[in-house]
């Protein structure tokens, strides 16, 4: 599962606005969507606008990945 795909399955699991968390992350909406849909390539400093916008650690998505698949990083 790609970045984008588990933030927005992140975002769906905890009843968040897509509006929303483009609002606390500082992004434009429409730039928001095409991120998260996979339209457009997330940037690092996107990725951490958004962590930082949800509250959490950097590395978090990358764990809840690993975690998924039983793996450790």
């Amino acid at each position: 599962m790609k970045v984008h795909e588990r933030i927005r399955r992140y975002i769906e699991s905890n009843g968040l606005k897509m509006k929303y968390v483009a609002d606390k992350s500082s992004i434009e909406l429409k730039r928001f969507y095409r991120v998260i849909n996979g339209d457009s390539v997330l940037s690092a400093d996107e990725y951490e606008r958004i962590c930082s916008g949800l509250n959490v650690e950097q590395n978090f998505f990358k764990e809840v990945f690993l975690d998924s698949k039983n793996m450790t990083a």
